[in-house]
């Protein structure tokens, strides 16, 4: 049962890793070539946020280059902190009024910083690049059969 949750657990992270990449991705392709650094530039200034010329260029950056590591599992961790940082200070920052997306509200953040919690609290799985870097010395595959126990589970098996 154990060896079924893990693998359930790693299709999840995998899902969830995948779908927040592209998100990321196409959020940061958005606001630099569809939007325009300038508006989003003078979406900042409007909220009386300074240096807004910088924060604007690192979030894209960060949801460009973020959300291509997250899609082949790199850096996993850093990018899932990112994300709960960003999408916190964008909620304090600018949406802290609604709730609902569609009115401006914050919803829409609170979930992707929850996914990057996620993210940072279990990493990429099994299925990500940060397993063949990162792997935990406790981290044993569950889905080998120990050899003495080869005989209980299928007696013809060895």
């Amino acid at each position: 049962m154990r060896s079924f949750l893990r693998v359930v657990r790693d299709v999840a992270l995998l899902l969830s890793r995948i779908l927040m990449g592209v998100v990321l991705l196409a959020h940061g392709w958005h606001r630099w070539q569809v939007m325009g650094i300038a508006k989003e530039v003078s979406l900042l200034d409007g909220a009386g946020i300074g240096n807004a010329t910088t924060i604007v260029w690192i979030v894209v950056g960060f949801e460009i280059v973020g959300g291509i590591l997250l899609v082949f599992g790199l850096a996993t961790p850093l990018v899932g902190l990112g994300i709960v940082v960003l999408n916190l200070a964008t909620i304090v920052l600018l949406r802290s009024e609604e709730f609902y997306a569609h009115e401006q509200g914050w919803e829409y953040n609170a979930v992707q910083a929850a996914v990057g919690l996620l993210l940072l609290a279990h990493g990429s799985g099994r299925a990500g690049l940060d397993n063949l870097f990162l792997r935990p010395q406790h981290d044993g595959d569950e889905l080998i059969v120990d050899e003495s126990d080869a005989d209980r589970i299928h007696p013809q098996a060895f």
